[in-house]
């Protein structure tokens, strides 16, 4: 047992135990569920609806029953939004409209049923009779569906009046009535009549009453009744919530991270997803593998979350949208997963172990006692900034997931729990660790760095649901640090997990203090389960490993981005060795303007320039062209460069230097490997120029007269012929310089830059450029000749370097 394990096992231990101290202390006041206290079971609140509606409507026996526990968002808003959360709980779990049970009596015999994929709408237009019953079992609303038209009979106001207050103390006997205003202030559920609304129909007349009063702790409530005719419609306990608070507005700042993540994750899709498959560097299994694990907890939160009670539309649904979802989910993780392979291979060290059925590895064992500790600590941290936050702020919650409360309804709450936790957000896991993970170490590689950045992007993207949103971006920050430090040190499946869990342990704990022992079960069930987690990773931990090179596990697709890298760093290399061995400027001559320019392209070739200076008044100019691209080509312009320095003063023939070049390089490359090239000497004292071409591109002179003419002395290409014919064929020019002449060397970059279309830049358009500008100095025409091919090929790749030498005679 090494002494890092032991380290390791003692903080997991520490972490976990503190984790789970500081949510049974934190909750309920500091749980944005807190204010839910169910004080009776379900079956309880079962019997309790079922005896109601036995005695209201005896009919009703066989009739479909669904109960569910629901909540009043905007009250939840209104407590929440206008007191700290401690104390919005408090009064959340004092009174009985926050939370209550729906019981929903369903007919048997309606044939045009409405079925939606939302359990609490299922079958609503089969709906006869629906109750609202508090969490103690008290009666706060009924509504009943009929056929109005059939009703005719109808009663005048005040037998109306008298007819409802019967009927709702009889179905709610902890409701009663007075006429007396000044009663209702001394009294809990004393109601007084408040106002009156007549709806005149052409053979009966409806009414809607108000009445006002109190609730048990003193809090206004109005309770609103219909009549239709001589029936009894509807009846609601109601609190007064202040307009502002009745309807949620758009969350801004969800809808625009909803919008820049799925246009992030399209482009890169897009973009990384068709480089990749051109170059084969794209694998598909993982990719399935994942893809099935996410649809499949989808499909089952979703049928957990009907408690299997669906209809074969509903079934068809959930079939069309897995179909969708499994082909996203195998596009994201497969373009996900080369792009961060790429970057940071190592992160898939446990999931590579797993696919390779090396489950007991020690990684594994780390993977699994860290994440089930983190998600703990996560929503420890997460509970705590909420108190924090909770004495400076009025915090309100306004995801879905804190305005409903589908895992209590659930029938197998934990399964619901966890499947609908991976459901929602593994798909996250991709854009947040394969995208911005991977794209912020690319430029932020050290610890520090890495994680200050990764967390301030999670920070953005992690949308807590937290008002006022800077509460929100305080807590997605310290969720964002941890995930970073466990995306560091650690790796995805860690990451991954962890992230998950705290938003399952963040729902579950909802079961250590709802106040139902059959839901404390659940919690202590989490809990223990969780232990056993971390329990079984310490064994691993702890067991003695297998002989594994976890590099060895990666996909075969990684080869392929190995040589694409190991060809990249090749192309640097090559492009420094090229460029170190150019001039660093140009020659300084009397009468005589020099310009030059190398520009290496994409994949670097093997493009050649120097000046030789052979004395005060005389310089040797070469320029060249080595066949091949990369470090191959850089080599042998390195060896080009080396032979011709070494014998560029033997001889003052430009034909006879290049044919010792050509032994020399003959003699020492392999056979289908050759240089194309231009030696020049400019003798300034005897005012002539020497050329001699080895298979290059002519030179193109203008002279001072406007003309211009192609120098085009004969001459094989270095390296292709061992020496004989190569000094039978070779010739050189030799030119006077006059003044005005311009003298361009170049190389086939130029005039075969390629644009959109296809068509090449073309020794005539340099000619054009030359007669047009012959007035300018060598600087300025060499500055336009390229500003001419950088507007011809526009944002084409280049795919050779352009290399020119410009000597202009002026006096």
């Amino acid at each position: 047992m090494s002494l890092s394990n032991i380290k390791i096992i003692i903080l997991i231990i520490s972490v976990f135990i503190v984790s789970l101290l500081t949510i049974n202390y934190l909750t309920p006041d500091y749980h944005p569920d807190g204010g839910l206290k169910l004080k009776l079971s379900k079956d309880e609140i079962s019997e309790i609806g079922n005896k109601i509606v036995k005695s209201y409507r005896p009919e009703l026996k066989d009739e479909k029953r669904n109960l569910s526990l629901e909540s009043n968002p905007a009250i939840l808003r209104w407590l929440r939004s206008t007191n700290r959360i401690d104390s919005a709980n408090r009064k959340i779990r004092e009174q009985n409209l926050s939370y209550f049970w729906l019981l929903k009596v369903l007919s048997v015999n309606d044939t045009n049923l409405l079925i939606t994929s939302d359990k609490n709408q299922n079958i609503e237009t089969s709906t006869v009779l629906e109750l609202k019953i508090s969490q103690e079992g008290k009666l706060i609303a009924i509504s009943e569906v009929f056929n109005e038209t059939k009703i005719t009979n109808y009663f005048s106001e005040d037998s109306a009046k008298s007819f409802l207050e019967r009927q709702i103390s009889s179905l709610a006997d902890y409701i009663s009535f007075t006429n007396d205003s000044q009663k209702i202030n001394f009294g809990s559920y004393l109601f007084t009549l408040d106002k009156i609304e007549l709806i005149q129909k052409l053979n009966r007349k409806d009414y809607n009453f108000v009445w006002k009063g109190y609730d048990d702790s003193g809090q206004l409530i109005y309770l609103k009744a219909s009549i239709i005719g001589d029936k009894l419609k509807s009846f609601e306990l109601i609190l007064p919530v202040p307009d502002e608070y009745s309807n949620s507005d758009p969350d801004i700042y969800e809808i625009v991270t909803t919008i820049f993540l799925l246009l992030f994750v399209l482009i890169m899709v897009i973009v990384i997803g068709l480089k990749r498959i051109k170059a084969y560097e794209i694998g598909y299994k993982n990719a399935i593998i994942f893809a099935f694990i996410y649809t499949f907890f989808f499909a089952l939160a979703q049928i957990l979350e009907l408690s299997f009670d669906f209809h074969w539309n509903i079934m068809l649904g959930i079939i069309i949208a897995g179909i969708f979802i499994f082909l996203s989910a195998v596009a994201l993780w497969a373009v996900g997963e080369t792009y961060l392979r790429e970057i940071w291979n190592e992160k898939f060290s446990s999931f590579d172990l797993i696919r390779h059925k090396y489950l007991n590895h020690s990684i594994i064992g780390r993977t699994l006692s860290v994440s089930v500790a983190a998600g703990l600590f996560l929503t420890a941290i997460y509970l705590i900034l909420i108190k924090f936050e909770s004495n400076y702020f009025y915090l309100n919650f306004t995801s879905k997931n804190f305005q409903t409360v589908k895992h209590i309804n659930s029938d197998y709450p934990l399964f619901y729990l966890f499947s609908s936790s991976i459901s929602s957000n593994l798909l996250l896991i991709i854009p947040l660790l394969f995208f911005i993970s991977g794209s912020v170490v690319r430029y932020f590689n050290e610890r520090i760095g890495f994680i200050s950045v990764n967390s301030i992007l999670f920070a953005l993207l992690i949308y807590l649901f937290i008002e006022p949103i800077y509460a929100s971006l305080i807590v997605s920050f310290a969720i964002g640090i941890i995930l970073s430090i466990l995306f560091y040190e650690f790796d995805l499946l860690t990451t991954s997990i962890s992230f998950i869990l705290f938003n399952f342990f963040l729902r579950a704990a909802d079961f250590s203090f709802i106040g139902n022992e059959s839901f404390t079960h659940y919690w202590t069930l989490t809990i223990l389960l969780s232990a056993i987690s971390i329990i079984i990773g310490f064994v691993f931990i702890l067991t003695k490993d297998k002989s594994v090179d976890v590099n060895s596990l990666a996909p075969k697709f990684l080869e392929n981005i190995t040589e694409r890298q190991r060809m990249k760093k090749e192309l640097e290399v090559a492009r420094i060795v090229q460029m170190s061995f150019l001039p660093k400027k140009d020659p300084v001559l009397n009468g005589v303007q020099i310009a030059s320019v190398c520009i290496p392209a994409f994949e670097v070739g093997g493009d050649y320039y120097d000046f030789i200076k052979l004395s005060e008044n005389k310089i040797g100019i070469i320029i060249g062209d080595v066949s091949g691209k990369g470090t191959q080509a850089a080599f042998y312009m390195t060896l080009a460069k080396g032979f011709i320095k070494a014998i560029a003063k033997e001889s003052d023939s430009p034909a006879d230097i290049l044919s010792k070049m050509n032994e020399l390089f003959y003699e020492n490359v392999e056979r289908g490997r050759f240089i194309s090239m231009i030696y020049a000497i400019l003798d300034l004292e005897k005012r002539v120029i020497k050329i001699a071409r080895a298979g290059h591109n002519p030179v193109l002179i203008n002279h001072n007269s406007g003309k211009i003419n192609l120098i085009t002395p004969k001459g094989l290409a270095l390296g292709l012929e061992k020496g004989i014919i190569f000094r039978q064929v070779i010739s050189e020019e030799i030119i006077q310089l006059e003044k005005g002449n311009t003298f361009v060397f170049y190389t086939d970059g130029f005039t075969e830059a390629i644009n959109s279309k296809g068509e090449e830049f073309g020794l005539d358009r340099i000619q054009k450029i030359l007669e047009q500008y012959s007035y300018e100095s060598a600087e300025k025409i060499r500055e336009i000749l390229l500003a001419e091919v950088k507007k011809f090929i526009g944002k084409t790749h280049q795919y050779d370097d352009m290399t020119m030498v410009i000597v202009k005679v002026n006096s």
